[in-house]
């Protein structure tokens, strides 16, 4: 069985499905690796048009000004537990995408897989479980990143890219897991007549 035959032969609901999780993994990978999720931003005391940009993401924190982004540190280890959540949650939605993806990628393309049901609805439930660690890591930033970093200080600050990334990557995910058990329950296996 090749690739083009399993991929004409999987249903509707499994073909979204992949392509949801192609997309979520693409956003999940650029936000787990990017300092992208949140960025603060202080005036320059003295100096009104400079400021100070500090960039967040899961691992490293990058800090400069206006014109130069000077250094970076990793955050990888941290002793901030809520810190050490997020990225112990993120990191289990951000590996369920990606064996969610090898897993539906085995059923569709591997004739020896293709009647399983049963690898059809562990990939369901890697999504929507994974989906929803994911879920709960970027709530836990959000509240957390705001109430230690941002009420205190007054600064200027926006959740990144990273962080919307994020969120679209995980709806993505718990969506494709939803689909594959709806395609599984109608018993998914060819295509639609």
């Amino acid at each position: 069985m090749g690739a083009v035959e399993g991929f004409k032969g999987a249903s509707l609901l499994a073909k979204v499905s992949l392509v949801l999780l192609l997309i979520a993994a693409l956003f999940s990978w650029i936000s787990f690796t990017t300092t992208g999720w949140a960025k603060i931003a202080v005036a320059v005391p003295g100096t009104p048009a400079v400021y100070t940009y500090t960039y967040y993401g899961l691992w490293r924190s990058c800090q400069g000004n206006n014109l130069l982004i000077a250094t970076c540190g990793q955050l990888d280890g941290t002793a901030n537990d809520w810190w050490a959540a997020t990225q112990a949650l993120v990191t289990f939605g951000f590996l369920g995408i990606n064996f969610a993806l090898f897993f539906l990628v085995l059923k569709m393309f591997v004739g020896a897989c293709a009647k399983n049901g049963e690898i059809a609805m562990a990939t369901a439930i890697i999504c929507i479980a994974t989906g929803v660690l994911y879920l709960i890591g970027v709530i836990v930033f959000g509240a957390e990143f705001n109430e230690h970093f941002i009420e205190p200080y007054g600064s200027i600050h926006k959740f990144g890219f990273g962080f919307a990334l994020s969120i679209i990557a995980m709806v993505l995910e718990i969506v494709a897991g939803v689909l594959l058990i709806v395609d599984n329950k109608k018993g998914g296996t060819s295509p639609s007549a």
